[in-house]
């Protein structure tokens, strides 16, 4: 700690040259003044440095350069690591500086004649570092115009330095040829990623062939050519770093339809290229892993780069490419194959904007092989590895990523090809693998080929007519018949689910699937969560020829009797089946039963004369075999002699939630009428009912469980989905009631999500007058709760979920019913908590804070839009006592937060910014906000607040984005500032 203070301070200069002059063996202190010096060259130098001090510090460094460059004078202490940050310091004040004439300057100083082969490497290593730390973002400039004008010269520079470059590739220093050629790659390397190198350059300069001819060999590790046909030593990093500067020069410079600029440099590269087919197939014959990846690296870039040219109407042989592409697509390795996958994502996104039409299809026509083969490749990436039943799961994790990438490619490939073409192919790899399987003498360990076929099933079922009848019927038919493995399985379960739309023309594939699901659902725990999924999308997507109401409902009645009883048994406590599965099921049980129940009415209405439906019977028992149970289960838990814990009440909870979301019962009864005398729709009828009488349980366990931030979400959510589903017309009884839940638990836990309870309230009722005084009674009685233990910074900072749900509450009482509160004394002590809020470090906190200020700001605004109007008089004198009151405090921490002091998550954003809050308060009182904003930003230099002051002052002609810009602007140069006088 006291180390990072002293860097900081400006005596740190003296100190760390002190430091390097004196000699030592040993290089902690060397090393950290070096260190040191390189970050305040980066950050220190506009802040702490006159500028006629800078030719006397660039001289000093080059002193510590050639001294620690030479490792004999220190006794053999290992000077590298102190070279590279004086290499660094260096190149961050020559931008500081503005020494434009680094080049020639270097060139003088260290001639590339010189026979002193660490002055090469060092010079070598300098000359690399001038792109990285021009471009750097670490690096801070007062005026970074510097920057753009060093960054200029080095572009002007680069003939000489790739000049100096190929001096260097000639090197004649046998001793030190390696290193010397491996820092002018990565030297290299630097200049064609940060510096716009003209591409001229690069296509005559003689290092172009001289890197490719470093990759014919992926081992470099024996006797090479050199450039003047003589016979090296050749080995190191210069393959891996030869591919990294190829990679770059294909990323930097691609072809394009819009400009030749490049093509002179591409037309040079391609043959250059194409030469390492030969390499390549060398490396995958001799199973050479990073040869492999080098070359699949390269082609694979190649390819996106040049992908104008692949698709270019011209016969450039462009099939070749592709196909050594599709080659690196066949390695076994996934991690190396997988390089390929955005090359075919980014081909078949360019085939299919081609215009016109005829065109397209031409070009889809002419690689329809290439895409048919990658089908079958794309299976066999899918393949799980032999042993994937005992691996851990994070790397099961990463295996189903990859597999989920290769199922993309799969997916894009199907847009082109079609899906009955690439159903075909699967199809006939399915019934290879089968056939394979059934001829082993372990099936059972022979699953995987059949799996991956199965998962590309899965991934083109989008494509696939539900008409289909060559292949799919066959795939079904297998399905229960395949070994019960469970990542076979699991696969099987989720297709069935994707091919719900086709199952459901075909009912008599479907009678045997469900028995199958529920097998696996019960008995397979690994298989259980893709079983109940593909239940539910059976439910979602069947049922025109077969209804599945009665199965699954009788299915999901065993699963609850089956948990129930082994939660009373002695157990481990581990559930049959978890809950998220088991009200996925559930969710596809009230599906098909609403599907069955509105067939049962329809059909009775055809036939039944009268209001008498003899139907009616069979819906009410439907609905009692789905509502019944839960409501049973629920009186036991909110008994006060059940000692259960609340997970029982929130799994119950949650059922009924479930519940209230899907299950769709029709009319049972004449329709009742509304408040407002409107017919009441079935689904509302149901959802009041069932309301109606679970509304006392759902109070008692709230009040046994009041600490329980679980129960209490759940909760609320269930009284969100009841709301909206039912309707708010409908649901007006049942406000007041609710209201009064909300504000009695709420005080009892002071949780959040009541809050987020009563804001839907106002959100569905605030509108209208009938129910203002209401809302603004609830809104008034949570405040005073609120009020209680929210009365310091530290009680915000405590509870930052309460204070986003508080403001939110607050900011939606302003937007929709806000005159009750806006003539309450209730509004000025929002306001005063609200201008602490903004103080919270806390993301959502600090949004729902700025909500609630900028409603109350939109408001003023509003009344001002007729001021001659008396009835609003008394609504503006009071926001304008409000805002006057507490205006200079609210102006200093929105300032504050700008210019860095407080959090500041939000700048600009919409929904609540400190822009937005600016920008209405200075068309609401803009005399005022220039009045309160002057004493807060006059902390900030003043090239720095005059441009936002001058947008302040100029409003009225100014558009709210010039505005934001402004604001952005304050900020970003604020924090540019704090980061120069760290």
């Amino acid at each position: 700690k006291y180390l990072t203070s002293f860097q900081r301070h400006s005596v740190a200069w003296l100190v760390c040259d002190r430091l390097l002059l004196h000699p030592t063996t040993c290089s902690y202190g060397p090393f950290f003044a070096a260190q040191t010096l390189h970050s305040k060259c980066r950050t220190d130098v506009s802040t702490q440095l006159p500028p006629e001090a800078l030719p006397s510090l660039r001289d000093s460094l080059l002193h510590h350069l050639s001294v620690y460059n030479d490792s004999s004078n220190h006794g053999g202490m290992n000077t590298v690591p102190i070279v590279t940050r004086l290499c660094m310091s260096t190149a961050a004040l020559s931008v500081q500086m503005g020494w434009t004439t680094i080049i020639p300057d270097i060139m003088e100083r260290y001639r590339p004649g010189d026979s002193n082969s660490n002055n090469n490497k060092m010079v070598l290593q300098l000359l690399q570092l001038l792109p990285e730390e021009s471009t750097s973002d670490r690096l801070i400039l007062l005026d970074e115009s510097k920057r753009r004008n060093f960054h200029e010269t080095l572009k002007t520079s680069s003939e000489t330095i790739f000049n100096f470059l190929w001096h260097h590739a000639n090197s004649t220093d046998n001793n030190n040829i390696v290193q010397i050629r491996e820092g002018l790659l990565h030297c290299l390397h630097s200049w064609i990623r940060y510096i716009e190198v003209p591409p001229r350059i690069l296509e005559q300069s003689p290092l172009l062939p001289w890197l490719f001819q470093v990759l014919q060999n992926p081992t470099i590790n024996s006797n090479e050519i050199d450039t003047n046909g003589n016979n090296v030593q050749v080995m190191g990093n210069m393959f891996e770093i030869s591919v990294d500067v190829v990679v770059e020069l294909l990323r930097m410079y691609p072809s394009s339809d819009d400009s030749d600029a490049n093509m002179g440099l591409v037309n040079k590269v391609i043959p250059l290229a194409m030469s390492l087919e030969t390499p390549f197939r060398s490396s995958l014959k001799e199973e050479d892993e990073d040869g492999m990846r080098a070359y699949c690296r390269i082609f694979t870039e190649m390819g996106e780069s040049y992908m104008s040219l692949i698709l270019s109407p011209e016969d450039l042989n462009q099939v070749t490419l592709v196909e050594l592409v599709l080659h690196c697509s066949t390695i076994p390795d996934n991690e190396i194959a997988n390089m390929t996958l955005h090359f075919w994502y980014r081909f078949v996104s360019w085939l299919e904007s081609l215009e016109p039409y005829e065109y397209r299809q031409y070009q889809i026509d002419r690689y329809t092989p290439q895409l048919t083969r990658l089908v079958i490749i794309c299976t066999n990436l899918m393949r799980y590895p032999d042993d994937i039943e005992s691996l851990m799961d994070d790397r099961i994790d990463d295996i189903q990523k990859h597999r989920d990438h290769v199922a993309d490619t799969l997916e894009d490939s199907c847009r082109l090809l079609g899906g009955d073409l690439v159903l075909l192919k699967l199809g006939e790899r399915l019934q290879e693998e089968c056939q394979y399987t059934a001829n082993v003498a372990d099936p059972l360990s022979s699953w995987h080929g059949i799996e991956s076929c199965l998962f590309a099933f899965r991934s083109i079922s989008l494509y696939v007519p539900s008409d289909e009848s060559a292949i799919l019927p066959f795939v079904m038919t297998l399905l229960p018949q395949l070994p019960n493995v469970a990542p076979l399985r699991t696969t099987a379960n989720l297709i069935i689910g994707k091919y719900a739309t086709w199952l459901n023309m075909q009912p008599e594939k479907l009678q045997p699937i469900l028995p199958y699901l529920a097998q696996g659902l019960i008995t397979s725990p690994k298989c259980a969560s893709a079983a109940a999924v593909a239940i539910k999308e059976l439910c979602e997507n069947c049922g025109k020829q077969l209804s599945l109401g009665d199965s699954v409902l009788q299915l999901y009645d065993g699963i609850v009797a089956a948990q129930q009883q082994k939660t009373g048994a002695a157990s481990d406590g581990t559930p049959l089946l978890q809950l998220r599965d088991e009200l996925e099921v559930l969710e596809g049980a009230c599906k098909a039963v609403s599907r069955q129940l509105q067939d049962i009415s329809a059909f009775g209405e055809r036939n039944t004369q009268g209001d008498d439906d003899p139907n009616q019977e069979t819906i009410s028992s439907y609905v009692g075999r789905v509502v019944n149970p839960i409501g049973a289960r629920l009186t036991e838990v909110a008994s006060p002699e059940n000692h259960a814990s609340s997970k029982v009440a929130v799994t119950e909870i949650e059922r009924l939630t479930v519940v209230v979301r899907f299950l769709h019962v029709p009319r049972m009864n004449p329709a009742s009428t509304t408040a407002s005398g409107g017919k009441l729709s079935a689904r509302s009828t149901f959802l009041l009912d069932l309301m109606t009488q679970v509304w006392p349980l759902l109070d008692s366990v709230s009040k046994k469980y009041p600490r329980d931030i679980n129960l209490a979400e759940k909760l609320c959510r269930l009284h969100k989905h009841v709301l909206r589903g039912c309707g708010s017309g409908a649901y007006q009884p049942m406000l007041e009631p609710l209201c009064a839940h909300l504000i009695q638990n709420y005080t009892q836990s002071r949780l959040s999500p009541y809050l987020y309870a009563a804001s839907i309230c106002i959100t569905e009722y605030g509108r209208n007058p009938q129910f203002t005084q209401l809302l603004f009674g609830m809104l008034s009685d949570m405040c005073s709760v609120t009020f209680e233990f929210l009365r310091t910074i530290d009680d915000f900072t405590a509870h930052p979920d309460v204070v986003e749900e508080f403001f939110f509450l607050a900011g939606r009482m302003m937007t929709y019913c806000p005159e009750p509160l806006v003539l309450s004394p209730l509004l000025h002590s929002l306001l005063q908590c609200a201008i602490v809020g903004i103080k919270i470090d806390h993301k959502d906190a600090n949004r729902g804070t700025l909500n609630f200020l900028e409603n109350m700001v939109a408001y003023g605004l509003n009344l001002n839009v007729n001021p001659n109007d008396l009835n609003k008089l008394s609504y503006r004198e009071s926001m304008e006592r409000s805002i006057v009151a507490e205006g200079q405090q609210l102006a200093t921490n929105l300032v504050q937060a700008l210019v860095g002091n407080l959090p500041a998550y939000r700048i600009d954003n919409s929904s609540g910014s400190i822009a937005s809050i600016l920008y209405k308060l200075n068309q609401l009182c803009p005399s005022l906000l220039m009045q309160w904003v002057n004493p807060a930003i006059s902390i900030v230099p003043e090239p720095i607040r005059k441009p936002f002051l001058f947008a302040l002052s100029i409003q009225s002609t100014r558009s709210r984005d010039e505005f934001y810009s402004s604001v952005r602007k304050l900020s970003k140069d604020c924090e540019h500032s704090r980061k120069l006088n760290i």
